[in-house]
């Protein structure tokens, strides 16, 4: 049987990471003598941003060399923060039911290293997935639709899903021309989600194989 390709954003759509990635941040302005940020203002600028722009919506006066150094700290101490991250539910008995039908990709903002430190704190395996596409693949990432365009490429399929948490997910979706499903797991609200009217949304990612394995 042939298999559709299903793409899926991690940070919030397959795992909490939030705590990982604002400790990476406080860190980083630590080691940059930024002043100090608190963390409840740090937090909701996650929302499917990528580092470089929270760097720069909070230190809007930094210059781009300085911010890359920045980014660049924050990467590496995710290597140490990551182990706050959690997988959502049983997101990899989820996965593991869906690769009886799809081929799955995921498709992530974070860099590579990023990704691999979050997937073994949480205790996702990398085979969970049949291709891997970080922001480093891409010459533009999500909400670009470039990180799809990657994992069809590699496939040699349509991707027929795009499964996200935030507003970048399902513009992402949009531009590809595949179905968009938001999940409840992230900082978007559900009005900010519905503007962007996607395809189909569930609370979080277990529900997916009781909608898509009919």
């Amino acid at each position: 049987m042939d298999k559709d390709l299903i793409c899926f954003d991690l940070d919030n759509t397959l795992i909490s990471s939030n705590k990982a990635h604002v400790m990476a941040f406080e860190l980083a302005f630590k080691k940059n003598n930024l002043k100090k940020i608190n963390a409840k203002k740090i937090e909701p600028l996650l929302n499917g941003r990528h580092a470089h722009d929270i760097v720069k919506m909070l230190f809007p006066k930094l210059r781009s060399d300085a911010i890359n150094n920045v980014v660049n700290d924050h990467h590496h101490f995710l290597r140490l923060t990551a182990k706050h991250a959690r997988q959502i539910g049983h997101a990899d008995k989820t996965l593991r039911l869906l690769r009886k039908k799809y081929k799955i990709a995921l498709v992530s903002n974070c860099i590579h290293k990023e990704i691999n430190f979050l997937l073994k704190s949480a205790n996702i395996r990398r085979n969970a997935f049949d291709y891997i596409i970080g922001k480093e693949d891409v010459e533009h990432s999500k909400p670009y639709p470039d990180e799809i365009f990657k994992a069809e490429h590699l496939s040699h399929i349509k991707a027929k899903f795009m499964v996200g948490d935030s507003v970048y997910d399902i513009m992402a979706a949009k531009k590809a021309k595949v179905g968009a499903i938001s999940v409840l797991t992230g900082l978007a609200k559900i009005k900010e989600i519905l503007k962007y009217k996607p395809d189909f949304i569930a609370n979080d990612v277990n529900e997916l194989p009781r909608m898509l394995l009919r």
